[in-house]
């Protein structure tokens, strides 16, 4: 075996392996699959030393592996928990991290995300209503609410239409001003010199966030002994752990913060992204609604109805493919010394799945370089191979959800709006945490259907 000092990197110096990871950061991990093989390491500023595997074998490995060899909880995102809580489940390991997922899991997955289709769809128009006629305007922020207020619904069931709107405006205002800030990731910055300081104003956001989700849990635990009420609040309330305790009310938002952290604007990236695909191929965007048309006739999707839409199907998983909002996904800390194809990783060291690299395997999908529905059109891919959304036991919990909230919100998108492209070129840019569309991708609505 070979030290991982062996692993190969990227031609060129740091500054320039810099310089093309902001210039775009999908590009250069296709580009450095290309130049180096299944596994490479890089070194960002701010970033530190990573490896990333690209090959099915290989994230089968990593994903498969031991939580007392590689961990998934131990990523070092203790500055996120500063803001956010403690207690989520995606910061646990081993015995811990399976039994809190075995809590949440039965409410975030495709078949219980059913139960919210029409909420979605009805947001999702009423989006769409709002939109300006005939002049460019940025599409990822109203999707990006969408999807927000899709998650709310999801896992506090009975807030309601207004109090979930209410609820998205302080988390977006949380998210895009409070968990944004430079303070968060760096605790130098972590200073309060009072109340225009970047750190108070944080603070005081999170002190907010705090208290109106607070409310709102300690309200829904009010029905806690109403057998004939559900959702993932009170599930997380009625759960009884292995040792005989219960979850506090303070670890159920931790789980709340951490589940909207993580789907908020990926899910709502996603939706811009394939809608933009489509609004760019017409032929594609045609067969999507000659699907539509036939099944749902005149009426707006249901969730029984989305079993017999494949092609919709195959264009979210597509979307998901060629455009994802995450560079990589099951990163995972070594803690033991490990092997990944003929090197070892010492202790401490990063290793994710490079997604964008995976994805673009032509040994896995016949037309990869494309945007083409007909790469998951009646095929089935292993999920070593195909893994937007991690893999193994610190695969994303919400996926049946997150797929749920895209597909309804795509359907609704395009059986209700005539959109063009505002822009000539498209190119995803991080946007703190994630990556989406430069320019917010600027579409023009030029008629409502």
């Amino acid at each position: 075996m070979n030290p991982s000092a062996q692993i190969p990197r990227p031609a060129g110096s740091l500054l320039s392996h810099s310089r093309r990871f902001v210039k775009n950061t999908m590009r250069f991990y296709e580009e450095a699959f290309r130049e180096c093989g299944d596994v490479f390491a890089t070194r960002i500023p701010g970033l530190g030393n990573w490896v990333y595997v690209c090959s099915p074998e290989l994230v089968k490995a990593v994903v498969e592996a031991p939580p007392d060899v590689l961990t998934g909880g131990d990523l070092g995102l203790g500055n996120l928990t500063s803001v956010m809580g403690e207690g989520a489940h995606s910061y646990l390991d081993g015995p811990a991290h399976r039994e809190r997922r075995d809590v949440i899991s039965p409410y975030l997955g495709a078949q219980a995300a059913l139960r919210f289709v029409d909420d979605v769809r009805r947001t999702t128009e009423a989006s769409v209503a709002d939109w300006p006629l005939g002049r460019p305007f940025p599409l990822v922020k109203p999707v990006q609410k969408i999807a927000l207020e899709a998650l709310i619904t999801g896992l506090i069931g009975a807030a309601g239409p207004e109090k979930t709107r209410q609820l998205a405006e302080r988390w977006e205002d949380f998210s895009f001003k409070g968990l944004r800030s430079p303070t968060v990731s760096h605790p130098t910055f972590q200073v309060d010199f009072g109340p225009w300081s970047p750190w108070n104003r944080v603070r005081r956001r999170q002190r907010e966030i705090v208290e109106v989700f607070s409310r709102e849990i300690a309200a829904r635990l009010a029905a806690v002994e109403k057998p004939e009420e559900d959702d993932l609040v009170l599930g997380m309330a009625r759960a009884r752990l292995a040792d005989g305790s219960r979850l506090s009310a303070d670890v159920i938002r931790a789980e709340l913060f951490d589940l909207l952290f993580q789907g908020h604007e990926l899910t709502g990236n996603s939706i811009a992204w394939t809608v933009g695909e489509l609004v760019a191929r017409p032929e594609v965007l045609g067969r999507l609604r000659a699907e539509l048309d036939s099944v749902l006739g005149d009426e707006g999707v249901r969730g029984s109805q989305l079993g017999a839409l494949p092609y919709l199907e195959a264009v979210v998983n597509e979307g998901l493919r060629f455009r994802p909002s995450n560079p990589f996904a099951s990163v995972r800390r070594v803690h033991k010394p490990f092997s990944v194809g003929p090197y070892v990783l010492p202790e401490g060291t990063m290793v994710a799945v490079c997604f964008p690299a995976l994805a673009k395997r032509e040994d896995v999908f016949a037309n990869p370089r494309e945007f083409d529905p007909e790469n998951f059109l009646g095929k089935e891919h292993s999920p070593y191979a195909w893994s937007p959304f991690g893999g193994g036991g610190h695969g994303c919990p919400g996926r049946g959800l997150a797929e749920t909230v895209i597909k309804v919100a795509v359907a609704t998108i395009v059986r209700k709006a005539e959109l063009k492209l505002a822009q000539d070129e498209v190119r995803p840019v991080r946007s703190a945490y994630f990556y989406e569309p430069d320019k917010g991708l600027l579409v023009t609505l030029e008629k409502r259907l």
